[in-house]
């Protein structure tokens, strides 16, 4: 492939993106591929993530169990591209297990989910992208 000036000078200005971190949480949504799609066209690690969040203390177990559910998806479907990638499990708030991983682990890029919700649910539950958006210290990506 031959790339033009703009293009090189474009690809030696980016930042360097070692990291990327995906919170999955929803096999149907793009957020998985995307980040692989990125992972691989910049030679990043990829370190995929579900939030277990109990609604009551006694759905604490069913929580975890569902996320280790997805994240075997997720495990599954980056096998089958052939994409080695870390798997952590967290619990809590969304957005602030989000946020702690990435800190811990000195992400580069946050990649999250969006779905369309209408205002109340929005006023009721918030948006963990919009929360970990306001709140990273790091570059975030949310896909449709």
């Amino acid at each position: 492939m031959v790339l033009g000036l703009a293009q090189l000078s474009f690809r030696a200005n980016m930042p360097v993106m070692k990291t990327i971190l995906v919170a999955y949480d929803d096999p149907r949504s793009g957020t998985l591929p995307r980040a692989a799609d990125l992972a691989e066209a910049v030679g990043s690690k990829l370190i995929v993530t579900n939030v277990a969040v109990p609604v009551e203390s006694s759905g604490a177990d069913e929580a975890e169990r569902f996320a280790r559910d997805r994240l075997a998806e997720a495990r599954s479907s980056l096998e089958h591209r052939g994409l080695v990638a870390e798997f952590v499990p967290s619990s809590g708030t969304p957005a602030e297990a989000i946020l702690r991983l990435a800190r811990e682990r000195n992400v580069d890029l946050i990649v999250v989910g969006t779905r369309k919700k209408g205002f109340l649910e929005r006023l009721v539950e918030g948006s963990v992208n919009h929360d970990v958006l306001r709140r990273a210290d790091c570059d975030v990506l949310v896909v449709r």
